[in-house]
């Protein structure tokens, strides 16, 4: 009988356990998917008007998302080329940059840039 105490008990700490750490995955995965999203729709710019430098930017024609988004990242004209790239390929610019130097500065946010090119 003292057994089967300690095994309900035992079993039913282990289900709490359990329940409160597949709480906290999906929190933390729904936290961390919230901020991506966010990051990617609300776009900011690198630096403010008064501390924007101007930087020229090389791109070949028919340059692919990732490529671009390294450059941009590589130029310090982004923050992150994996916000970069989904930002390319959720515009409605994507295969559409026509290849040539440009000059972009720090205080553009990354639709404008893409507007640019």
């Amino acid at each position: 009988m003292k057994n089967k105490g300690i095994r309900l008990v035992v079993s039913i700490s282990l289900n709490i356990i359990l329940i409160i750490a597949g709480i906290y995955i999906i929190f933390m995965a729904g936290t961390t998917a919230y901020r991506f999203g966010h990051s990617i729709f609300d776009e900011q710019s690198v630096d403010t008007e008064e501390n924007a430098r101007e930087t020229e930017v090389t791109i070949p024609d028919g340059v692919s998302a990732k490529a671009l988004a390294r450059t941009l990242y590589e130029k310090g004209l982004v923050s992150d080329k994996i916000i970069c790239y989904f930002q390319i390929m959720l515009s409605d610019y994507k295969d559409k940059f026509a290849g040539g130097t440009y000059t972009l500065d720090t205080s553009m946010k990354p639709t404008q840039m893409m507007e640019i090119m």
